[in-house]
């Protein structure tokens, strides 16, 4: 996952955390793609000012997702979710037709799971 991406993970789960202005300059930034520069003229701040405030938002959510680690449970539980999906398939096979029904139930519902984000 390339830095941004994850960024952007971390801002989901973190950015409440921040202040309401790390938060506008962070999504400017990193969401609506505009420069250093845009974003400085636009909030009568200098570049430097624009690129400490970034430089502060990212440590802090790095920071909250080295104490709490949900975005890394998220893909724990992501990549377990996508093994069961496996191992229900694989057992399909086997089951009978009076079992039909309540695979795809159990099956639907693990999509479902999955789909939500994983937990």
């Amino acid at each position: 996952m390339d830095n941004i991406t994850k960024l952007n993970l971390l801002f989901d789960y973190y950015g409440g955390f921040l202040t309401n202005k790390q938060q506008d300059i962070f999504e400017l930034y990193y969401l609506n793609d505009l420069s250093l520069g845009e974003i400085a003229e636009n909030n009568g701040i200098t570049r430097q000012g624009v690129y400490d405030i970034l430089r502060r938002s990212q440590h802090i959510l790095y920071n909250f997702e080295e104490k709490l680690g949900m975005v890394s449970k998220y893909f724990s539980r992501k990549k377990e979710i996508e093994e069961i999906l496996i191992l229900l398939e694989e057992l399909k096979q086997g089951l009978s037709s009076d079992y039909d029904k309540k695979y795809k139930v159990v099956y639907n519902r693990v999509v479902s799971l999955l789909k939500e984000g994983g937990g």
